[in-house]
């Protein structure tokens, strides 16, 4: 089985350079290719765009136009004025039937082909409608042949088409009945009678039977009079033509190319502009288009039928125009639009195959150039894993990576011959710092055991003279150091001492000053106590006396109501005594009629003697109701004289109930005062004692801390006991503490290399 690995590099490089060649122009080839095909894609689709606009705008152009026309029309007097003429002279036309004579005269008899009748202007008969005929006709004629409508028509009230431009069938007919009735025009009339003023109506294209079944849609409004009345109406055919002539004036390939207009039903409402694939009303096939365009829906399709045959990309767009619901479908043929796109495909294929090729010319000769330097280096790489440190190194006047990795080469042989060399100078620079270590370590030594004065007087060599340098200076360092901490250690022994009794005098002072104040401190509980308790005492005398005030205060409304009680019954009284004298009145006029009876029945004689006992009774009564009635009225007088008597003495009582109230209320206001002072006073001693409390607190605080500190003092004096006794142990070299050089002290300990049997020469320079 063949496998890469084992070929040479000679044959692997071409290869590989081959296959990134051909992948990377594959690659970009079909980079620009995708972006060259978007980018057409995107034009065309934006050309295609464009034209489907530009025929949207001359379709709606076209429609808005005949919008505005038409109602200009119907506001001009002259069309009012024609409508009222045309209405007028019929009626005045000398025939049996004024209608078959129109339609005889501009109809079967117009000198013209069908097509051409709106030629005949005045067929000189003299009637009064030929010369209203003769005045409107051109102007209506110039109407249509400028706007681009197939037909102009004038409707009375009635329904009667009174004039049409072009003189068909269905001139001098009435479309309020009938069968024209049902036509598009006929239900465009009646929408065009109700409609506000300059309110245009439409009707879709449809097959216009008078017109020889062309499709044909319709535009109406109604005209006014001067008083803003509808006389008639005014309508205007529009035909299939011009809608194709607005949708294609704007393309560019007509050949393959195809416009039309669908409505939501799936007709046609224009024909095919490419060929006779379809007609207006046609029922179109269930494709993606057609389907967008009955949904009133935007898109683009690519690869689907196209109505004229083959395959085509199509573009729907709805359009928003007034009393239609229509959608323009542009369709292109798929191969004529990207034919360009399928050059540059061929193009890139060739491109992509002629370059390969070069590729692997180019290659095989750019691995030969490679491959031969390469092996050249491989042999004198091989040379030195030999030792043989005098081969030829070829290549190095390259100015490329090869001439690099030659000059690389010759430099490494170079440092090999270096780093032999300098083998045996690391062996003698070993032995040298073997002898420094062993003398430094002795130093060390002697440092360790406290003696602070073993300076190492023999020179090392260059290369460590330095570093016997700064253990000499170290040591100096160290020695004057350690002589500054035992002159500060006799100086804190002393100083801890004085700090010590100072501690404990201070102690004393306040643990009396905390004694005094917590006797102070005791008395003004007690006082605060005291005064507490006849604060309450006087709160609660302030409270009885209020109380009492209330009970005073009670006691008068009492007095007030029994005063107003006391009223009440004198006034009954009063009643009462009225009562009385009304009923000794009665008493009175009873009698007196009592003694009329009578004497009236006495006058009777025999029969009146019955009578007469009643009135004697009755009399009897009289008097004995008169007499008690006396005496109630004496009673009544007593007891009135008895109420106001009641009345002066309990309203004396309120008098004096009011000035008990007073001044039981200024004994309040005094009491109040005095609480209140009592009061504020137990609230200051409580604060004057919570201050002493603290006071207290931070008094036995102090002591404590006192006698913390003259603790520590202690403690501080036997540390620097302690101290000064560690630095004993430290030899200073006879209380040496120079900092000068290391070269200039004669004291201290010397380093002799001759006593460890070290035979080493320091002046002797180290080889590098």
């Amino acid at each position: 089985m063949f496998k890469i690995k084992k070929l040479p590099l000679s044959a692997k490089l071409p290869m590989i350079m081959v296959a990134l060649t051909a992948t990377f122009l594959v690659t970009v080839a079909s980079l620009i290719s995708s972006l060259a095909e978007k980018s057409i894609r995107k034009n065309i689709y934006s050309a295609h765009e464009i034209e489907a606009k530009a025929g949207a705008q001359a379709l709606e152009f076209l429609i808005s136009s005949a919008h505005s026309n038409l109602a200009s029309q119907a506001s001009q007097p002259t069309v009012f004025r024609a409508v009222s003429n045309f209405s007028r002279v019929i009626g005045m036309i000398e025939e049996a039937d004024p209608i078959a004579y129109l339609k005889r005269v501009y109809g079967s008899e117009n000198p013209n082909p069908v097509d051409q009748r709106a030629q005949l202007v005045d067929p000189g008969d003299g009637s009064y409608y030929s010369q209203s005929h003769n005045s409107y006709h051109p102007t209506f004629q110039r109407t249509v042949e400028l706007n681009g409508y197939e037909d102009l028509y004038l409707f009375n009230m009635e329904g009667l088409l009174i004039y049409s431009v072009k003189k068909l069938d269905d001139y001098a007919n009435n479309f309020a009945s009938g069968e024209l009735a049902e036509t598009g025009l006929g239900q465009l009339f009646a929408e065009a009678l109700a409609a506000e003023p300059g309110h245009v109506v439409h009707s879709d294209f449809a097959l216009y039977g008078p017109a020889g079944d062309l499709p044909s849609a319709f535009l109406a409004t109604p005209v006014l009079d001067k008083r803003q009345k509808t006389v008639g109406v005014i309508a205007v055919r529009l035909g299939s033509a011009g809608v194709v002539q607005a949708l294609t004036k704007n393309l560019t390939d007509h050949e393959h190319q195809n416009i039309y207009l669908v409505s939501a039903d799936g007709l046609a409402r224009s024909p095919s502009a490419q060929g006779d694939s379809f007609g207006v009303m046609d029922a179109l096939p269930d494709v993606p288009q057609i389907q967008a365009a009955r949904n009133g829906e935007t898109g683009r399709f690519d690869g689907v039928p196209a109505m004229a045959g083959g395959s085509a990309t199509a573009l729907v767009i709805p359009l928003g125009l007034p009393g239609f619901t229509w959608s323009l479908v542009l369709e292109t043929d798929e191969a004529a639009a990207f034919a360009e796109l399928n050059q540059i495909r061929l193009l890139a294929m060739a491109v992509i195959g002629g370059s390969v090729l070069i590729a692997i010319v180019v290659s095989l000769i750019a691995a030969r150039r490679v491959t031969k330097p390469i092996l050249a280096l491989r042999e004198a790489t091989n040379a030195l894993a030999e030792d043989d440190y005098d081969t030829d190194i070829t290549g190095k006047s390259r100015s490329d990576e090869l001439g690099d990795l030659a000059r690389s080469l010759d430099s490494f042989r170079h440092k090999l011959k270096q780093a032999d060399e300098a083998a045996v100078r690391e062996v003698e620079a070993a032995r040298q710092t073997a002898a420094v270590v062993e003398e430094t370590s002795r130093a060390l030594s002697q440092l360790q055991a406290g003696n602070l004065a073993c300076d190492i007087q023999a020179p090392f060599a260059e290369s460590y003279e330095t570093l016997r340098k700064n253990f000499n200076q170290s040591l100096v360092n160290l020695r004057n150091s350690m002589g500054e901490v035992i002159s500060a250690s006799e100086h804190v022994g002393k100083f801890s001492q004085e700090q010590s009794s100072s501690a404990d005098e201070m102690a004393h002072r306040t643990e009396s000053q905390a004694s005094t104040l917590e006797q102070t401190a005791s008395a003004l509980r007690e006082l605060t106590s005291n005064i507490g308790t006849t604060a309450e005492q006087a709160s609660q005398m302030d409270r009885a006396m209020s109380r009492t005030r209330s009970g005073a205060e009670g006691s008068t409304k009492v007095v007030t109501a029994a005063v107003s009680a006391m009223d009440q019954i004198q006034e009954t009284s009063r009643e009462i005594s009225k009562i009385i004298n009304m009923i000794d009145d009665i008493a009175f006029q009873t009698n007196l009629l009592a003694l009329n009876a009578g004497v009236e029945a006495a006058r009777a004689g025999q029969s009146g003697a019955g009578f007469a006992v009643v009135a004697s009774e009755v009399r009897a009564l009289a008097l004995r109701t008169s007499t008690a009635a006396g005496q109630i009225q004496e009673l009544t007088s007593a007891s009135e004289t008895h109420v106001a008597n009641g009345v002066e003495m309990v309203g004396q009582a309120g008098d004096a109930l009011s000035g008990i109230i007073t001044q039981v209320s200024e004994v309040s206001s005094l009491v109040s005062e005095i609480a209140n002072g009592v009061r504020k006073q137990s609230e200051g001693l409580e604060e004057i004692n919570g201050s002493m409390e603290t006071l207290d607190g931070v008094t036995q605080q102090n002591a404590a801390m006192a006698e913390e500190a003259s603790a520590s003092s202690q403690l501080l004096q036997q540390e620097a006991t302690s101290l000064s006794g560690i630095v004993s142990r430290f030899d200073l070299g006879q209380g040496n503490l120079s900092e000068g050089p290391v070269d200039e002290q004669t004291t201290g300990w010397t380093a002799n290399p001759t006593e460890a049997g070290d035979t080493t020469d320091w002046d002797e320079p180290l080889s590098a």
